[in-house]
């Protein structure tokens, strides 16, 4: 499914919910990189760009370079990891 065929007010709106993930992440990070919030934040984003791939399939990534390039903050790695200790 081609994005432009979807509806702009659609993306804006996915485009804008992980830019407020993405920022969200970062936030927690710089507070604690190990603590639980900062996990918490990570695993909404790793769902957010889960969900734009079962969504849009191959169009998901021009999302998420979308949100990156609007945000100018690096996306973490997308495995769910065991514990809180995590970090990129």
């Amino acid at each position: 499914m081609h994005l432009a065929l979807q509806s702009a007010e659609t993306i804006n709106r996915l485009i804008e919910q992980g830019e407020f993930l993405l920022q969200s992440f970062h936030d927690e990070h710089q507070r604690d990189p190990a603590g639980v919030e900062t996990e918490f934040a990570r695993c909404e984003l790793v769902g957010w760009r889960s969900t734009l791939h079962t969504l849009y399939r191959d169009y998901a990534e021009d999302i998420v370079n979308r949100v990156v390039t609007r945000t100018r903050l690096t996306i973490p790695d997308g495995e769910v990891s065991s514990g809180a200790a995590h970090a990129y």
